[in-house]
């Protein structure tokens, strides 16, 4: 869990220099994701148990399905990411597909948007600047372009692709799941 934290702190602090410390890391995705993603996640599903303690009108049942659904909803996201990641992400890369490098890229940017609803879930009041910390995950993508070894004329597209199949999914599956419940 300290080499995840890490490398994820590293990241945010500078992008690049973080994006190449994963790559000479050379972890496996399974471990990261054991060792780090998923303690995140619980980390942050715990979170929402917060707002019963700073705003009244919530019962531990709302928590609780506010709790899954955090974590599902991030949980769920990496897997499509994932797929769509092996289907569609070697029209953007120089090299061959490598679903280590697409797990890796998956991982930390989720472990990212998690952060930031671990950071929205501690904060007694609803800060409008919170919601802005996605554009960061996604300059963060950005700059593991090379860390994916995108084409540079690729670069746009690959973030699009990148924006619509990592930071988008978490939004759209929390608002389904919360409409259905």
């Amino acid at each position: 869990m300290t080499k995840y934290l890490t490398l994820l702190f590293q990241l945010i602090l500078s992008p690049v220099n973080g994006w190449k410390d994963i790559s000479y890391s050379a972890e496996n995705p399974r471990r990261l994701m054991v060792k780090g993603f998923y303690p995140i996640l619980f980390i942050t599903a715990l979170s929402v148990f917060l707002q019963g303690i700073y705003h009244s009108g919530f019962n531990f049942i709302e928590l609780l399905q506010g709790s899954i659904i955090m974590f599902l909803k991030f949980f769920l996201t990496f897997f499509i990411a994932n797929f769509f990641f092996s289907i569609y992400g070697q029209r953007f890369i120089d090299r061959d597909n490598s679903e280590k490098h697409n797990q890796t890229f998956i991982l930390f940017s989720l472990s990212l948007l998690a952060l930031s609803s671990l950071i929205q879930n501690c904060i007694p009041m609803e800060l409008d600047v919170v919601y802005f910390l996605s554009i960061y995950v996604a300059i963060i993508m950005w700059r593991g372009v090379k860390y994916m070894t995108v084409r540079p004329e690729k670069t746009g597209s690959f973030m699009l692709f990148s924006i619509v199949t990592v930071i988008i999914p978490p939004y759209l599956i929390g608002f389904l799941f919360e409409k259905i419940i």
